[in-house]
């Protein structure tokens, strides 16, 4: 994900009631990035897990939500998950 600049983008959350998950689509035309994930809620956190564009796994997590704020930190990870780097973290405020 880019580090600087700005993002572009459409996500699409379809509910599978099979998985009893969300299905993730997240495309972004201006840099040609696409991730697909699937959405659970862990404990108080949502987590969103699956693939780049390249095949990388990639994790989206929401924590501390509350009605006015949340903590999203991106990850990705080249080694199937077995190590994770930091790509993206956001500290969002209602204002």
């Amino acid at each position: 994900m880019p580090v600087v600049g700005n993002w572009f983008g459409t996500t699409l959350r379809l509910y599978d009631s099979k998985l009893k998950a969300w299905r993730i689509y997240w495309l972004d035309p201006a840099t040609n990035s696409y991730y697909e994930q699937i959405g659970r809620k862990r404990g108080p956190d949502i987590v969103q897990e699956g693939t780049d564009e390249d095949g990388d796994s990639t994790r989206w997590s929401f924590t501390e939500i509350k009605p006015d704020s949340f903590h999203w930190k991106g990850e990705v990870s080249t080694d199937k998950g077995a190590t994770w780097r930091l790509v993206v973290e956001i500290f969002a405020h209602r204002i």
